[in-house]
């Protein structure tokens, strides 16, 4: 890795700015040079501002993003932060510091379809908290379901960006709308922060017709980081 590289991983570290600007602008002129290692800063990143409960970084993050054109294939998925602004935020949030259970999301491009993946223990949990949802499978060590649609869109919510819109309310997918679980009524929109790493959030329409920002999530392509180092 080159000098520069190395400067800018510490300048990333040492001095987040309020609103973000500058790390991301430091995380792109990494990704230039040595494009694996930006994308683990970055989500080491995101990772922090989560764990700082740093809702305003994340919001002009996502400001900044641009629309991801090609997003195929699986990607490694991260819960950034608690999730909010719903009543079942204070159950699911101990639960989901315990096991987060989601693993990330796979992608057809071509098809623009696409699922989520979890740990094993869903299968177990689904039947409780999504009783009658059928829509899970066992492949390898992961669970596969919650399908859904995606194409390019105006954000619904501030900022109005275009985004990748993630649509499970598709009827074919049969996606529950339960209260504890609540997903056909939820968008995803996703944003590329650079090559590889993507910044995520998850709409949630209330019965009202209010559409409520709920969580933040990270995706990345898979890689192996040990051969990065910094």
């Amino acid at each position: 890795m080159s000098t520069s590289a190395a400067n800018t991983a510490i300048r990333i570290e040492a001095s987040p700015d309020r609103d973000g600007g500058s790390a991301l602008a430091d995380l792109r002129r990494m990704a230039g040079a040595a494009p694996a290692l930006a994308r683990r800063h970055g989500w080491d990143y995101l990772r922090e501002l989560g764990d700082g409960n740093r809702q305003d970084q994340l919001h002009a993050l996502f400001a900044q993003g641009t629309e991801p054109h090609r997003l195929d294939g699986a990607l490694e998925g991260l819960i950034v932060g608690k999730l909010f602004g719903i009543p079942e935020a204070r159950l699911a949030n101990p639960l989901l510091k315990i096991n987060p259970t989601w693993r990330g999301k796979t992608f057809d491009a071509q098809a623009g379809t696409g699922f989520n993946r979890l740990a094993p223990i869903a299968a177990l949990a689904m039947p409780v908290i999504a009783p009658g949802y059928r829509g899970l499978r066992r492949v390898d060590a992961e669970v596969e379901g919650f399908h859904f649609n995606h194409a390019g869109d105006t954000a619904a919510v501030a900022p109005f960006i275009t985004v990748r819109a993630l649509d499970y309310g598709v009827e074919r997918y049969r996606n529950p709308s339960v209260r504890t679980f609540p997903i056909k009524r939820t968008r995803d929109e996703i944003v590329e922060m650079l090559p590889g790493l993507y910044l995520g959030r998850a709409l949630l329409t209330m019965p009202s017709g209010e559409i409520r920002l709920i969580a933040y999530f990270a995706l990345r392509n898979f890689s192996d980081e040990r051969t990065v180092t910094a």
